[in-house]
């Protein structure tokens, strides 16, 4: 009996044990592409769980899904502004890994891995630029580094000391300032920079999709706003709208820099029209809707529909000069085109 009662002893604890060991982590997130990135290196560097939440919430989906895990520990990739009530709701151990934006965030993260030899940079708003540096980086096991498009900024500086990398491969943005950046981490002890070739004209193009997907999402009637949170959505849906068209009158142009600026702040736009409808505001979001119900208390809210009416119709004469320059330039581009043929003995047709 008592070798009966070893033997049930010995395996509950071998049991347990293994369970022990097979319980990971869970890295939590919001659905934003930077943070999402730099959580999905974590969860190969940790060997984790990842879980997701809409940016600006924790759903009850991912409490659920913690809970279930039995995890012990939850890395938090965002401050509580991108995942709030996070130590509130979830009892395992809370470790935030977080800065007061996406790139001392990122750096934060990188920080985790003490030191590297090497680190992928990417501008951290050029979406598509950051889905190629998260394949490259979990293929080669290092950290991402997010900057500005022409700034590297102070605690992505302070990372790249502490990680001691000599070796960064840089993912061009169309609006990159690639001399500036590259001059900056070499003269934080990087010796070697490699760089992607990216086709500045296909990676705008590419931008602009994104932007126009995101605007029609976003879209509703703004003429039949009831409320601080619909005014406050229509004004950046409008705003979202004259970036886009600037973004297109600038790519027929040739100028691929800022047509991807623009159509990244169409996006941005467009994104936060949409969350503000769905009344999520933490955070700098919740401006807009304060800002929108105090005019609608001090003016009443058909005179804030005038001014947003007066607006878009404002926004909408200016992109019919730019339109209308943009035809000019065309024209004057062709008779310069037929002239220089016209003097080259070439006969021109119309």
């Amino acid at each position: 009996m008592r070798g009966v009662l070893l033997a049930l002893l010995v395996l509950t604890m071998f049991v347990a044990s293994t369970y022990a060991q097979e319980v990971k982590p869970v890295v939590l997130v919001s659905d934003n592409p930077a943070d999402l990135a730099v959580a999905q290196l974590l969860v190969q560097k940790l060997n984790a769980t990842i879980v997701i939440t809409p940016w600006g919430t924790l759903s009850e989906e991912a409490v659920k899904k913690i809970k279930a895990s039995g995890a012990t520990v939850v890395y938090v990739v965002g401050g509580p502004v991108a995942v709030p009530d996070v130590e509130v709701k979830i009892e395992a151990k809370v470790k935030r890994i977080a800065g007061k934006d996406r790139y001392e965030t990122a750096a934060v993260a990188a920080n985790m891995w003490n030191e590297t030899e090497e680190a992928i940079v990417v501008e951290g708003t050029d979406e598509i630029g950051i889905r190629e540096a998260l394949e490259k980086a979990k293929a080669r096991g290092v950290p991402i580094l997010l900057v500005k498009d022409d700034e590297v900024p102070e605690g992505v500086e302070k990372a790249i000391e502490k990680l001691r990398a000599k070796r960064l491969h840089i993912i061009p943005a169309p609006d990159m300032n690639i001399t500036k950046i590259e001059k900056r981490f070499r003269e934080h002890g990087v010796r070697e920079v490699n760089k992607t070739r990216v086709d500045f004209a296909e990676r705008a193009a590419e931008a602009l999709e994104d932007a126009r997907e995101a605007v029609a999402e976003a879209d509703f009637n703004t003429s039949n706003v009831t409320s601080g949170w619909e005014l406050a959505a229509a004004r950046l849906l409008l705003n979202a709208k004259e970036h886009l068209k600037q973004a297109e009158s600038a790519y027929n142009e040739s100028k691929y820099g800022e047509a991807f600026g623009l159509a990244v702040a169409a996006k941005h736009a467009a994104k936060a029209a949409k969350r503000i409808r769905e009344h999520v505001a933490p955070g700098y979001f919740r401006r807009h809707v304060e800002e929108a119900e105090k005019e609608i208390e001090e003016h009443g809210l058909e005179k804030a529909k005038e001014e947003l009416e007066k607006a878009r119709e404002m926004a909408e004469k200016k992109m019919e000069k730019a339109r209308e320059r943009m035809e000019e330039s065309r024209e004057k581009m062709g008779e310069r085109a037929r002239a220089g043929r016209q003097e080259d003995g070439e006969v021109w047709n119309g």
